[in-house]
């Protein structure tokens, strides 16, 4: 699984990679043992996947994987599944991708930011509420499935996803981006890839995907009349862009539920999958996945088995 990519155009950042980090990887895992995509759909549906097969999957429309990694993927005859919400191609700001493109081009440390981001909180009609659950907050615990987070990255998850919600942490973090004089305009100038591309992928023999249609955070957490809205616009959308239905989708930030997958199957999607390793045992809407964290870990541990490798951490 992966999301983020830098070159001289694309600024690195949390959990980024080049595109020489991209070929150690592949090289890392075996390239034969990495199918194609429409293979990969294939001996799924037909039940025939080998524990060692894989595949290579992209999630969230970023442009800096269509410039950095997709001439890898050309480069080694690959194809994979690129899971595009659709938004953005609408007009409407992914304002997930747009703030983390703020603290990578603004912040030298990831930790500045969290700094800037608890200051501007600490002024927000929100502290005294962040403040009594954060005292209750075991950083140990919380997305305890995925390792790859520091305490600082749990403690700002928490306050985003759990405590402040998507309509409040925009509050805040509109506040601070404008107390730096910067125009979210400029942000997002080159974050997604542009219909053409996504054709271009198709037609290249790649599996485009859904992935909601705005990327909520907590999906699961939504109304089922509202999931079936992000999804059902997200499969019209693409539907009508390469005029052929979806097959396949991944869930955004690993959150769904029951009727998550129930709308999955009424939509006609076959093949899904989740953002972790966790649930071994799975249907075909839960296919597990692993964060090219952890994989660049266990490559370090590889290289340098006496010491204590640490990776980059996902942007999410």
């Amino acid at each position: 699984m992966f999301h983020h990519f830098h070159n001289g155009r694309h600024a690195a950042g949390q959990g980024s990679l080049s595109a020489d980090d991209l070929v150690a990887l592949i090289r890392h895992l075996g390239p034969d043992r990495i199918l194609g995509a429409r293979e990969w759909l294939a001996r799924a549906s037909a039940e025939t996947l080998d524990d060692h097969d894989l595949c290579l999957t992209f999630d969230d429309n970023l442009r800096c994987q269509y410039d950095v990694a997709l001439p890898v993927l050309r480069g080694l005859g690959l194809t994979a599944l690129w899971f595009i919400p659709t938004a953005a191609m609408r007009g409407r700001f992914e304002r997930l991708e747009i703030y983390r493109t703020f603290r990578v081009r603004h912040f030298d440390e990831i930790d500045d930011f969290y700094e800037a981001f608890f200051r501007t909180l600490a002024t927000s009609d929100y502290a005294e509420q962040a403040e009594d659950a954060l005292r209750s907050l075991d950083a140990s615990t919380h997305l305890i499935d995925f390792p790859f987070y520091s305490e600082a990255d749990r403690r700002f998850r928490f306050v985003r996803d759990v405590i402040l919600g998507p309509q409040r942490y925009e509050r805040v973090m509109d506040t601070l981006i404008g107390s730096m004089g910067i125009e979210l305009d400029t942000l997002a100038d080159g974050l997604w890839m542009e219909p053409d591309q996504i054709r271009c992928l198709h037609a290249d023999g790649h599996v485009i995907g859904l992935h909601t249609h705005t990327h909520p955070t907590r999906l699961a957490h939504l109304p089922p009349a509202e999931q079936l809205r992000e999804y059902r616009d997200n499969y019209m959308y693409l539907m009508a862009l390469l005029g052929e239905p979806p097959t396949a989708m991944s869930h955004p930030c690993n959150s769904y539920s029951a009727d998550t997958l129930a709308i999955l199957l009424r939509l006609g999607i076959q093949f899904g999958f989740r953002a972790n390793m966790a649930q071994r045992e799975h249907s075909a809407l839960e296919y597990p996945r692993e964060d090219h964290a952890n994989i660049l870990r266990e490559m370090h541990r590889c290289a340098s088995p006496y010491s204590r490798a640490t990776s980059p951490v996902t942007s999410r």
